[in-house]
Formats: structure tokens, sequence, C-alpha cells
């Protein structure tokens, strides 16, 4: 039995190629990167991102705040295998 945690976090980047989203929590510091979502969440990120930057890896847009669900921290301090939940 796994005891998924939840925890409300920033939406920061799309990963270039191969789909991932670029999380930070609420105070900034980097939480990984989110491989699973919905496809119907999928295209409702497309309608709300606004770009800002980006780089060879990843398109930088104005964060948006979701809900995720994951197993624990890393001891890198990443959330391990986050997928989505809700937008807040």
């Amino acid at each position: 039995m796994i005891n998924y945690q939840y925890k409300d976090i920033l939406v920061t980047g799309i990963r270039k190629g191969e789909f991932g989203l670029l999380l930070s929590f609420l105070d900034g510091k980097p939480a990984g990167v989110m491989e699973f979502m919905p496809l119907a969440e999928r295209k409702n990120l497309s309608r709300m991102k606004k770009l800002v930057d980006e780089d060879n890896n990843f398109t930088f847009i104005e964060p948006i705040k979701c809900k995720v669900k994951y197993r624990n921290i890393t001891k890198a301090g990443f959330l391990r295998i986050p997928s989505f939940v809700e937008w807040k």
C-alpha cells in the first residue's frame, strides 16, 4: 500500500521533447519534474501558460499553482514520482 502525500506546487516550465513539467515549491526551491498528467489537463495547461523565457531543455512560463500527489521527498529534496491532481 502506498501512502501518497499531497502538496500545492508551482509549474514553472515545460520540458522540450519528451513531456515533463518543471516544478518548484511555493518558496521557489526546485521540486523536480512531473511526467504524469492527463491529456485533458495538458490541453488546459497550453491555454493557461504565459511564456517567460527558454533554454535548450525547457520553456519557462509564469508560475501556475496546482496540487500534486507524490510518494515522498528524495534525499536531494525533490518530489518522488509527482502526479497531477488539480489546478488551484
